[in-house]
């Protein structure tokens, strides 16, 4: 199901992007001869005008194909058709080429603005303004002089912040100084978060060692790697953690300090199974740091409803969600040119991406698709819009430049469109050759580094108002 996501998804946003071609088209009067879903031989469909709408037998996407849509009519024939694509002038050429990109940004922007119109339900450590409740003992968080009980006002000068938001900014930027406002017992303070840098596989991400005051009346098992300290304890998928030492639990910062004050002692963790109390002894391990269980734990009663009826503020909630997604990718982008980012570990092909859609839908199914899909849409949106012949964007230059040449009496010639459009297949070539390569090798490179255990997980019944598993390792990161 997982894989009959991502074909799905890919598929849709593919054709939300020529659907954007096709109907600008069609509203400025070129002739469009083909609109397919799907590449490759035709399967099935009708023919409405003069355009034949199709199913073709390769459901990875789609496309649009104009009449006269070729370098031939480039040249400028007097006897050309009225609908033909390139005897518009270039105006109706640079709309056609822009609204494609345009409808995938349009999509992604959609998604979050309908879904808090709607309403859904979120972590309230997420969707509310960050409270700090624990704090890891030489941290790069208490080296930034943070405490328990400070309020965060702002990050890198986003005042609306949320614990989504600190996360995306801690995870991508591992060494870099991140200034933050916060509230300690009424008085406004200015502090430098540097987040200390983990290598996570062949990537690197940034760390800050501390955690949301989350409430917590109960924690439910989900996965206990084995050998590790929750599995020589005995814990289970399916037990309920309800104190550690004979003190009840609260909140999820008094287990992770129960944990860290243990160092390395073992404690007595108290457990509901079978609707019956389970006192078991666990003796934390130092892993990447910190004292813990490596085990996964949903946090129960932890979810709040999200939800606007202004349609100002969901607008605004739609434009800030993919801000930072484009932000990230701008600091993504940041780092690979400075050389503190590998580019090989960071780009990702179809293979990639199909992989990263099969995890989401095995983390959240349906749900989790949407959100995913909006992701995809802005970037392919975007990825359209590069400066590279062959893609829109170059496409749109191409026009700029033939206006500027026609301003002061020149003209472009076939040959030199036509080394200009070979260049341009030579880099995406290079590009698809690189990102294929590289998502292989990455799939060769896990296999054979796979460890021989791993954790074991058992599905839960549905709970009312659960939040998102995590693991006593760390907090779940933000989409990368």
């Amino acid at each position: 199901m997982g894989l009959v996501a991502f074909v799905i998804v890919l598929c849709l946003m593919v054709v939300i992007h020529e659907f954007g071609h096709f109907i600008v088209a069609k509203m400025l009067g070129i002739g469009v001869e083909v609109f397919s879903v799907g590449f490759g031989p035709r399967l099935f469909g009708f023919k409405y005008g003069e355009t034949d709408y199709r199913f073709s037998a390769v459901p990875l996407g789609g496309y649009v194909r104009f009449r006269g849509e070729n370098l031939e009519m480039l040249q400028g024939k007097s006897d050309a058709p009225a609908d033909e694509f390139n005897s518009h002038p270039k105006w109706k050429r640079f709309l056609v080429a822009l609204a494609g990109p345009a409808f995938n940004i349009a999509t992604a922007l959609l998604i979050p603005t309908i879904g808090i119109l709607i309403g859904f339900r979120d972590t309230a450590d997420h969707s509310q303004q960050p409270s700090i409740g624990y704090v890891l003992k030489d941290s790069a968080a208490q080296k930034a002089g943070l405490q328990p009980g400070d309020k965060i006002l702002a990050i890198e000068g986003n005042n609306k912040a949320t614990w989504d938001d600190i996360r995306f900014e801690v995870f991508l930027r591992p060494g870099e100084n991140i200034p933050l406002k916060i509230e300690r017992n009424g008085q406004v303070m200015d502090l430098t978060l540097t987040p200390a840098t983990r290598q996570l596989g062949r990537d690197k991400i940034g760390e800050a060692g501390m955690e949301a005051a989350t409430p917590m009346k109960q924690a439910t098992v989900t996965s206990v790697e084995p050998g590790k300290p929750g599995a020589l304890a005995g814990l289970q998928s399916g037990d309920k953690i309800t104190a550690v030492n004979g003190q009840s639990l609260k909140s999820w910062s008094e287990f992770k300090n129960a944990l860290q004050t243990s160092n390395g002692q073992p404690i007595t963790v108290t457990v509901e199974r079978n609707n019956a109390p389970l006192d078991l002894t666990a003796t934390p391990a130092l892993l990447d740091g910190e004292y813990k269980l490596a085990i996964g734990i949903s946090i129960m009663n932890m979810s709040t409803l999200v939800k606007t009826s202004s349609v100002t503020d969901a607008l605004r909630y739609g434009w800030d969600y993919n801000w930072r997604i484009l932000r990230g990718t701008v600091i993504g982008f940041r780092q690979m040119f400075a050389g503190s980012r590998s580019v090989r570990d960071s780009l990702q092909g179809p293979v990639g991406m199909a992989t990263a859609t099969i995890e989401t839908y095995n983390a959240g199914g349906w749900a989790s698709m949407i959100s995913w899909m909006g992701f995809l849409s802005l970037n392919l949106g975007i990825f359209n819009l590069l400066p590279i012949p062959v893609l829109d964007g170059g496409m749109i230059v191409m026009l700029f430049v033939e206006g500027l040449m026609g301003l002061v009496g020149w003209t472009m010639t076939m040959k030199l469109r036509e080394r200009i459009q070979t260049v341009g297949l030579a880099i995406v070539g290079a590009l698809i050759i690189f990102v294929f390569g590289n998502d292989f090798l990455r799939l060769g490179e896990n296999y054979f580094s796979k460890k021989s255990a791993q954790p074991t997980q058992v599905q839960q019944p549905a709970q009312p108002q659960q939040a998102p598993a995590q693991t006593d390792q760390s907090p779940p990161p933000a989409n990368k």
